[in-house]
């Protein structure tokens, strides 16, 4: 397409901006094509005066235009505006705005009436043209606004809609490719997601929309703009608010988008070290992050952890060295994160270079241990602005460290279990003296720290007829092939438990009702896959899984496992080789 005239975009609507060479928000005007009272919208800077002009009196002379609509303030919209009042004569020409807007726009002294919207009902009558004017306060100055002319459905958004983009594209080519442009302006210009979907709300009063005349990015095209609409009503918004000293807009809306993943990645079950990964690559963006470190006191705040990123390990360390910088990197750190050049606190813990560094605390603020993001400093412009990155990842790490914390103290806890021999000798599976020990104290922990505790109740389906057809030993070959099937698809924090007989439990901490389904999924679906060999037998089997959690309003282990067992029940009636979760 050409841009070198102007381009009609609906009926005698035309574009008549024009490129910025190297900017990635380019700006743009639109001309309503209505003889004497045609009416130029968003009339533009100064850098695009002339440009604009050429386009114009291809058109229409510019005496022509009655009506100017600027739809806010800034330089990027009215600029011009003094260039085209000293070539026109100012008679019976109307300046069209909101009247915030020309609170300030009157300090230009400019000899032109004001035709305030407001006023005239929120509507302008240009000869056979009627152009109704949409109120979205907020959204980009208090008396932001739009019109929407009702003769070809077309919406001149002003800054709503706009978007980065890095040449001059004057259609939207595709929704979602067109939105990941809008979303690091809108993030950061718009105050707020209430106000956004507020103003979003008004827009789509006027439908239909045949198509989006922004003033800056791209016009949307009609079949992209419910899609848009859609993805912006989910949009974070404010982020400048978040962010003041970092000026990367674009960098920052991919940071922010990674730092929601990885929060919610933290709250499932990934890996410790994939979630500092996840974060190291986040922050590369802004900065070379060499390695994250973070010391912590256990569950029974007898040792102090070591998490390291660069040896993707987690130790036990020295008491003495515990008690010693525990204490002093409490002090240190009281007021929260901090940026140290290499001095005591590192020497403490052996850190040789530059850091952010930042206290490990929980919902309630008790404070755990002390993390250290090491960094190239040489690579670090402004920082302030890298303080105020850094401080916006000391919750997901924190989160992380505390739950891998936890984690590790379960592993030993399981560990020394084990040592005690408190597992049912044929299947490998913990007893139900275990449950009884460890369960109670997994649902008060699942209590305390507002988590989900899940329970399946797992039983050999026809395994009466198994000891039956091919003797008591096959049938406890079946039981220990089941064991293993179930203890290789589950974490290390889950408890299997050989129930009796032919039952097992297994307690998944820290688990939603939903994930456990999921898991108990793959556990049947492995079962009903698995041949059990004996002698020159091969047996097959399935299993009937009942799933309770705390979201049941269990108030005992006793309870839960009652309502996994009667759930477990119903999943024989139904037919057996089948999960029931209500």
């Amino acid at each position: 397409m050409r841009l070198d005239n102007p381009v009609e975009i609906a009926e005698d609507i035309y574009w008549v901006g024009n490129k910025i060479a190297n900017d990635p928000f380019q700006c743009h005007v639109y001309l309503i094509k209505n003889g004497k009272e045609s009416v130029l919208i968003d009339p533009g800077s100064r850098i695009t005066y002339q440009e604009t002009r050429r386009k114009i009196t291809k058109l229409v002379e510019l005496n022509d235009i009655k009506y100017f609509i600027c739809h806010h303030q800034d330089p990027d919209i009215v600029g011009c505006m003094y260039d085209i009042l000293d070539e026109i004569d100012s008679r019976n020409k109307y300046l069209v705005t909101h009247w915030r807007a020309w609170a300030l726009l009157k300090h230009y002294n400019w000899n032109i009436s004001l035709y305030e919207v407001e006023e005239n009902g929120w509507t302008l009558i240009a000869g056979d043209r009627k152009l109704r004017f949409i109120f979205t306060p907020y959204m980009h100055f208090p008396g932001a606004f739009c019109t929407y002319d009702k003769k070809t459905h077309v919406l001149f958004s002003s800054d709503i809609f706009g978007g980065f983009t890095d040449e001059l594209e004057l259609f939207s080519k595709d929704a979602e490719d067109y939105f990941k442009k809008m979303k690091p302006f809108h993030e950061h210009y718009m105050p707020s997601n209430v106000i956004l979907n507020h103003g979003l709300n008004r827009i789509e009063q006027c439908y239909p929309i045949e198509l989006i005349a922004t003033q800056h990015g791209s016009i949307i095209k009609k079949e992209h703009i419910k899609p848009i609409i859609a993805n912006l009503r989910k949009l974070k918004c404010g982020l400048f608010g978040d962010y003041v000293d970092t000026k990367e807009i674009i960098a920052l809306s991919e940071l922010n988008s990674a730092l929601n993943d990885i929060i919610n990645i933290v709250a499932y079950d990934e890996n410790f070290f994939d979630i500092i990964h996840k974060i190291i690559t986040a922050l590369n963006k802004f900065y070379s992050i060499e390695y994250i470190r973070a010391y912590v006191a256990d569950d029974d705040e007898e040792n102090i952890l070591v998490m390291d990123s660069e040896e993707k390990s987690i130790k036990i360390i020295d008491d003495k060295i515990k008690t010693r910088n525990m204490l002093n990197a409490c002090c240190y750190l009281k007021n929260g994160g901090v940026f140290y050049n290499s001095n005591s606190l590192h020497s403490m813990f052996n850190i040789k270079d530059k850091s952010y560094t930042f206290p490990i605390k929980d919902k309630q603020d008790k404070y755990h241990g002390v993390c250290f993001i090491v960094f190239n400093y040489s690579n670090v412009n402004n920082l302030s602005s890298y303080l105020e990155v850094m401080s916006k990842f000391e919750i997901p790490i924190s989160m992380a460290v505390l739950k891998q914390k936890h984690l590790f103290s379960l592993e030993n806890q399981n560990k020394k279990l084990y040592e005690e021999s408190i597992k049912d000798q044929l299947t490998g599976l913990y007893n139900r003296k275990y449950m009884n020990m460890f369960a109670c104290q997994e649902l008060s922990r699942s209590k305390r720290f507002n988590q989900t505790l899940s329970v399946m109740m797992i039983d050999i389906d026809h395994f009466k007829k198994i000891n039956d057809t091919f003797s008591h030993q096959a049938g406890d070959v079946v039981l220990q092939k089941i064991a293993a099937t179930i203890r290789n698809i589950i974490r290390s924090t889950d408890m299997p438990i050989r129930y009796g007989g032919e039952e097992f439990v297994l307690l998944l901490p820290d688990t939603t009702k939903d994930n456990a389904y999921k898991a108990a999924e793959k556990i049947r679906k492995a079962v009903e896959n698995t041949t059990v060999n004996f002698g020159e037998n091969k047996i097959k089997c399935t299993i009937s899984i009942g799933v309770a959690s705390t979201e049941d309003s269990a108030n005992s282990i006793e309870h839960l496992i009652l309502i996994a067992d009667n759930r477990m029940y119903k999943a024989k009636e139904s037919g057996r080789n089948t999960i029931v979760v209500e």
